[in-house]
C-alpha cells in the first residue's frame, strides 16, 4: 500500500470523527481537544463563508471536500451549484447523505475521485482546496488545474513548515506510513508563480497553522 492509499484509508477510517470537528454538539473534552489542535479547521470554514459571493448566480468547486461541509453551507448561502470531489468513499457517503437530509441534493453533487484524473467541467466562481495540499507529493499540477477551472476566486490552504504542531503531526503520519507536506511562504509563492497566477492577484495570508492563498485568478472584480 503506497502513502496515498494510506492517507485515503486514514480519512475513510476517521471520517465521522473528522466531520465532528465542525459540530458544536459534542462532549466538552472533545470540544477542548478540537479547539486546541484543530481549531483552524473551523476558522478556515468561517473565512471561506465570509469570502463567498453574496449575490448573483455563482458556483463552487471544493477539491478534497471531505464530508461536504463547505459545499452544503455555501449552497445554503446562495450558491446555485456545488461540486465536491474527494478520494475517500466514506467522506463522500457522509456528504451525499447530508445533502439529502438538507434537501440540497439537486444543487450539491459529491463524487469519489482523484482530482487530477477526474474530468471536472468548469469554470466555477469559487474554487476551494482547504486541507488538501497537505497530502500531495507534487502540488503544482493540482494548483494549475484549479486555476484553469476558476473564473472568480481561488482559496487554498497550505500547512506551515515552521509551526509548533508540525512535529507531532509529522510523527503521526510517519507512524501510519502516510505522507504529509509542509510549506514555507516562499514555497507557496513559487507554486503561485508556477501556476501562472500574477503576483498582484495573489494574497498569501498567515492564518494560525496555515498559509491561506486568496487569489482572484479569473479576471473578475
Amino acid at each position: 500500500m503506497n502513502s496515498s492509499d494510506r492517507v485515503k484509508q486514514h480519512f475513510d477510517k476517521d471520517a465521522v470523527r473528522f466531520d465532528a470537528i465542525y459540530d458544536a454538539s459534542k462532549p466538552p473534552h472533545q470540544r477542548l481537544i478540537d479547539r486546541f489542535f484543530r481549531g483552524v479547521v473551523v476558522e478556515r470554514f468561517r473565512l471561506v463563508c465570509n469570502l463567498a459571493p453574496s449575490r448573483g448566480d455563482w458556483s463552487v468547486l471544493d477539491v478534497g471536500c471531505g464530508s461536504g461541509r463547505y459545499g452544503l453551507a455555501l449552497t445554503r448561502e446562495g450558491a446555485s451549484r456545488a461540486l465536491g470531489v474527494d478520494f475517500s468513499p466514506r467522506m463522500i457517503d457522509l456528504a451525499q447523505k447530508a445533502a439529502i437530509r438538507l434537501g440540497l441534493q439537486d444543487r450539491c453533487r459529491f463524487e469519489v475521485a482523484e482530482f487530477l484524473e477526474h474530468p471536472v467541467e468548469g469554470p466555477f466562481d469559487l474554487v476551494l482546496a482547504m486541507g488538501y495540499f497537505d497530502y500531495l507529493r507534487e502540488p503544482l499540477p493540482h494548483l494549475q488545474k484549479m486555476v484553469g477551472l476558476t473564473r472568480g476566486l481561488l482559496v487554498a490552504s497550505f500547512p506551515k513548515r515552521w509551526e509548533w504542531r508540525v512535529p507531532s503531526r509529522r510523527l503521526r503520519f510517519l507512524i501510519g506510513s502516510g505522507f504529509v507536506r509542509f510549506y514555507s511562504r516562499s514555497d507557496v509563492q513559487r507554486l503561485v508563480a508556477g501556476a501562472g497566477i500574477p503576483a498582484e492577484r495573489a494574497s498569501i495570508v498567515s492564518y494560525d497553522r496555515d498559509w491561506i492563498l486568496i487569489s482572484r485568478v479569473g479576471g473578475q472584480g
